[in-house]
C-alpha cells in the first residue's frame, strides 16, 4: 500500500514537472523561433544586432515597434524595413534618434526583395513609403551592370537581414533622403523621365 501511495506521488511530482517546464519552454520557443504570422520585434533587433546594425536595432525598439505594431494590428500586410548603417547614424544632418518621419520613409508597406524589385520596377519608378506624398525613386535595379541597386541614390547593401514573411529587412549605406523626390520632381523635365 506504500509503495502505491510512493509511485502515485513520484508520478505526480513527475507529471507537474513536465508541465512546468513544458510551459516554461514556450516563451523561449516563441521568442527564437518566430512563426511567419507573428512578428516577435525583439527577435528582429536581435538579428539586427547580431548583423552590426546596432543602432537600427536600438531604434527599432525604441522608437519604431508602436508604428509597425500599428501596421500589422490594422493592416494584413506585408512590411518591408530598409536599414541604414550604423555609420549613417554618426554621419547624419538628422538628430538622434532619428524622428519618426524620416523613419517611415525606411517602411514600405508591401514586400520588396531582389526579385520583387527587378520584375516589378524600373529605374525612375516611384515607390510609396509610410510617408505620405514622399516615395523612393529607383535609381538603379539589380542585374543592370550596377554593383548595387538603389533608391534615391542610397545603395541596398544588405538584401534580407530577415524575413518572416510579413517582414522584410535590408540594409542600406545610408539614410534615405525625403526631400530627394521633391528634387528629382524638379529636375524630370531637363533629365528626360516620362515615367514620373
Amino acid at each position: 500500500m506504500a509503495s502505491k501511495f510512493a509511485i502515485s506521488c513520484f508520478l505526480l511530482l513527475l507529471a507537474s514537472t513536465l508541465f512546468i517546464t513544458i510551459q516554461g519552454a514556450q516563451p523561449y520557443q516563441q521568442l527564437h523561433q518566430p512563426k511567419s504570422s507573428s512578428i516577435n520585434l525583439g527577435w528582429v533587433s536581435a538579428v539586427l544586432s547580431h548583423k552590426r546594425y546596432l543602432a537600427m536595432a536600438l531604434t527599432l525598439e525604441t522608437v519604431l515597434e508602436p508604428l509597425i505594431r500599428t501596421q500589422f494590428i490594422n493592416h494584413s500586410t506585408t512590411l518591408t524595413l530598409f536599414c541604414p548603417q550604423d555609420q549613417a547614424f554618426f554621419n547624419s544632418k538628422y538628430p538622434q534618434p532619428p524622428p519618426l518621419t524620416l523613419l517611415k520613409y525606411h517602411i514600405v508597406p508591401f514586400k520588396i526583395d531582389p526579385h520583387t524589385m527587378e520584375a516589378s520596377f524600373h529605374h525612375g519608378s516611384k515607390v510609396e513609403t509610410l510617408l505620405p506624398g514622399h516615395p523612393l525613386i529607383v535609381t538603379s535595379l539589380p542585374g543592370t551592370g550596377a554593383s548595387y541597386p538603389s533608391l534615391n541614390q542610397v545603395k541596398v547593401t544588405d538584401w534580407v537581414l530577415f524575413n518572416n514573411g510579413r517582414l522584410i529587412v535590408h540594409g542600406v549605406e545610408n539614410f534615405f533622403d525625403p526631400e530627394y523626390d521633391v528634387v528629382i520632381a524638379k529636375e524630370v523635365p531637363s533629365r528626360g523621365f516620362s515615367d514620373f
